[in-house]
């Protein structure tokens, strides 16, 4: 099994860290892997980034500025910033796919309407209009709480709030199990980044010879079937949906559902040809 490695590069806020696992085998491509709100690359580590290593790929899993091991005021994060590290990152790689989940998919749908990419990949993902869904969630839970954070001008009064943040993140099926795997990484997340994720749409489109794919849930709460749709729609490709799951997509059978779905639109939408090597160095 490849070993995971840790590495920084400069970003545009200050060093960004990164996890990186080397392919097995043949080596078929690159991927970049994009994290989500109150998140880091702790999404990807334990599942995802062996198991595409072990498919052929050469994975790298960045934290954006203010998470992770990555300097940058996060209170100042803006989905622009975001974008610039996702930039910083990708240019150090060889024409890599993109794959983002949850606000990582804004992020890297705004990503690949500027910059070349060999292929985009959404998982559970805010779709281009905005996170719309997410604001009515907080606004019904807790008004209060919204108030206080526009406010603060920090998510903090939200995300420090346990059950409120459970009730946001996670399917409200009570039988689910996964419900508590994000809550001791949760973290306060830039409000500027919050208000993107709402207002800034990605208005240009992307180019039609660009690979897409769009993968959701069927019974997941935060991105349901109709968002994840109409996500595809926008993007000129179909929806596809894992049965029986929820929003995290880590646990149990979980992960794995998403990440071989994955790999069949990769086995069949990427060329499986060696690269040239990166140069991106693990430290």
């Amino acid at each position: 099994m490849s070993r995971l490695t840790t590495g920084t590069i400069a970003g545009p806020a200050g060093r960004l860290g990164f996890r990186r696992m080397e392919a097995e085998g043949k080596k078929r491509g690159e991927l970049l892997f994009v994290h989500g709100a109150w998140s880091s690359s702790w999404y990807w580590e334990e599942h995802f980034m062996p198991f595409f290593a072990a498919a052929g790929f050469d994975v790298v899993a960045l934290n954006l500025r203010g998470h992770g091991d990555s300097e940058g005021r996060l209170r100042l994060a803006t989905i622009n910033g975001y974008v610039d590290d996702v930039a910083a990152v990708a240019a150090t790689l060889t024409n890599p796919v993109i794959i983002g989940h949850s606000m990582g998919g804004l992020i890297a749908q705004h990503y690949a309407v500027r910059h070349p990419v060999r292929g985009l990949a959404l998982l559970a993902s805010v779709p281009p209009w905005g996170a719309w869904l997410a604001l009515w969630s907080v606004i019904r839970e807790s008004p209060a709480k919204l108030i206080a954070c526009t406010l603060a001008f920090d998510l903090k009064p939200i995300v420090a709030d346990r059950d409120l943040a459970r009730r946001l993140l996670f399917s409200r099926e009570p039988s689910a199990r996964d419900m508590d795997h994000l809550l001791h990484h949760l973290g306060s997340e830039s409000y500027l980044a919050f208000l993107g994720m709402l207002f800034q749409r990605v208005t240009r489109r992307l180019p039609d010879h660009v690979p897409r794919f769009v993968l959701g849930a069927e019974r997941d709460a935060l991105f349901p079937p109709a968002t994840v749709r109409a996500t595809a729609r926008a993007l000129k490709t179909e929806a596809h949906l894992i049965p029986e799951t929820s929003h995290t997509l880590t646990v149990e059978h979980r992960w794995r559902d998403a990440a071989e779905a994955i790999l069949v639109w990769l086995d069949g939408y990427i060329p499986a040809r060696p690269t040239a090597d990166s140069n991106l160095n693990a430290g």
